[in-house]
């Protein structure tokens, strides 16, 4: 049975296909589910990353699936357009803590040489050459709802100069009904 969200929701539809085969790439599965959905933009990299992106109430956001098999892993990121500056990094990591512990998969992160703030995900691949529809959109899913919910927490922090208390009760908080 399908998760589907209302009209104009942006959440990834969790629907399963048991009839298709998977490719035994990997990211050939990862660009199959990607490129059949209109609300991305998908492009395969030279080096056979599956590069994306896609639009949400805060912008553009991009990712990339990549498959590595010395670790076996299949490795997700998503970066955003912002930074925390050095003045405001240390409360960005403290933000980052208190949302990852809300996520039911993926996390964020900090990067500590340029504040560059990351969302990302690693599912490991041993003893298996290929990865599930269902687990693709799982993924994509993941990603969309931390955009839409999370990315606002860090612009509050950095831009607002709100705490990271503050700014992540701001994007737990969730509204029920209409006004």
């Amino acid at each position: 049975m399908a998760a589907r969200g209302g009209e104009g929701d942006a959440r990834m539809d969790l629907w399963l296909d048991d009839e298709s085969e998977a490719p035994s790439d990997p990211l050939e599965t990862v660009e199959g589910v990607i490129g059949s959905d209109d609300r991305f933009m998908c492009q395969r990299a030279e080096d056979g990353d599956v590069h994306f992106s896609f639009k949400c109430s805060s912008g553009e956001v991009v990712g990339y699936f990549s498959f590595r098999d010395e670790l076996p892993a299949m490795l997700f990121t998503l970066g955003f357009d912002i930074q925390a500056p050095v003045s405001r990094r240390t409360e960005a990591i403290r933000l980052a803590s208190l949302i990852n512990e809300n996520l039911w998969l993926g996390h964020f992160d900090v990067w500590s040489d340029d504040g560059t703030i990351i969302f990302r995900h690693a599912m490991p691949m041993i003893g298996r050459d290929d990865i599930s529809v269902g687990e693709v959109q799982a993924m994509l899913a993941a990603a969309m709802d931390a955009a839409e919910r999370f990315l606002p927490a860090f612009q509050f922090l950095i831009l607002g100069n709100m705490s990271a208390e503050d700014a992540s009760q701001a994007a737990l908080f969730e509204t029920c009904g209409e006004a």
